[in-house]
């Protein structure tokens, strides 16, 4: 038969399985239900969050013009940001092309444009 010590001992560590269950049961659940308010809040901004992904609800349409002009953008600040221009303001020593390949373009050193992807660039060919 067994003593009460015994029987004390058995109910306590049972109360702390079953406590620690509970517990660990509440946490998830108070950690799913603050996922799903935050869902919800970022429902209402128009951020709408699955199980196959995010979509963003937008109230912006872009057109075929739209989309050209913010690539085109896009491909004028790569090619402003690819020329390297120091302090000064005599540049042409900097320039990519050689003096002799851009007199080549212009026989008479008189300013004279290029076209790269279709978006004319003027520059000068004269030398200072």
């Amino acid at each position: 038969m067994a003593s009460w010590i015994d029987v004390l001992s058995f109910l306590t560590i049972t109360s702390l399985f079953v406590g620690t269950i509970f517990g660990v049961v509440y946490i998830a659940k108070c950690i799913s239900a603050a996922a799903q308010n935050t869902k919800e809040s970022l429902q209402t901004k128009g951020i709408s969050i699955s199980d196959k992904g995010v979509s963003i609800k937008t109230s912006k349409r872009f057109d075929r013009e739209n989309y050209v002009d913010a690539t085109q953008r896009g491909v004028i600040k790569a090619l402003d940001a690819s020329n390297f221009h120091p302090g000064g303001t005599d540049d042409s020593q900097y320039n990519l092309k050689s003096k002799s390949s851009s007199n080549l373009l212009s026989a008479d050193g008189a300013a004279h444009s290029s076209k790269i992807f279709g978006i004319r660039r003027s520059h000068s060919g004269a030398s200072k």
